[in-house]
This record gives structure tokens, C-alpha cells and sequence, in this order.
């Protein structure tokens, strides 16, 4: 895992955006990416953040980013300290 500090890259005055999960609000980098699989068009919206922020998130919990509700629909920490979740909007 990088020792770097990633406050710089999840900072919410800059390039993210606060996502809001329980009573805790946390900064990270929400993307709804354009994707297409055998002919199928869609959106996969995922939010990158500090993995300590999310380290009890669990399939199916509820956030909102932006005013829009989501629950997570996946989990994918990378080993840089960093964990993409998958959404899916409510």
C-alpha cells in the first residue's frame, strides 16, 4: 500500500464530490462512466475513496452523492489504499 496522503486527490473544494453514508459524510471522486456490453447501453456509476472510510461498508448499504440516492453493489479495493464502489441508483 502507497504511504502517500490522498487528502489532496479526495479533497471536496477541488475535484470531489461528498458522498453521504449513514451519518457520515465522506470526500471522494464519484464517476457515472457510459458503458456498453453486447449491444446494451447503461451507466455504471462508482465512487473512488480512502479505504479507511469505507472499511465496514457492506453490499446493499445506502449513500448519496449529488442529491441522488445509491446502494453499494460492489467493492473493489486496489491495494493503493484506494477502494471503488460500484453503485446502483435507488
Amino acid at each position: 500500500m502507497f504511504t502517500e496522503d490522498l487528502s489532496e486527490f479526495l479533497d471536496s473544494t477541488e475535484m470531489a464530490d461528498n458522498a453521504t453514508i449513514g451519518a457520515s459524510t465522506i470526500a471522494g471522486i464519484f464517476d457515472n462512466q457510459f458503458v456498453e456490453v453486447h449491444g446494451i447501453e447503461g451507466v455504471r456509476p462508482v465512487f473512488v475513496c480512502d479505504e479507511a472510510n469505507v472499511a465496514t461498508i457492506a453490499h446493499g448499504d445506502a449513500l448519496t452523492i449529488n442529491a441522488i440516492s445509491f446502494k453499494v453493489a460492489g467493492i473493489q479495493p486496489d491495494g493503493t489504499g484506494l477502494t471503488s464502489l460500484i453503485l446502483e441508483k435507488q
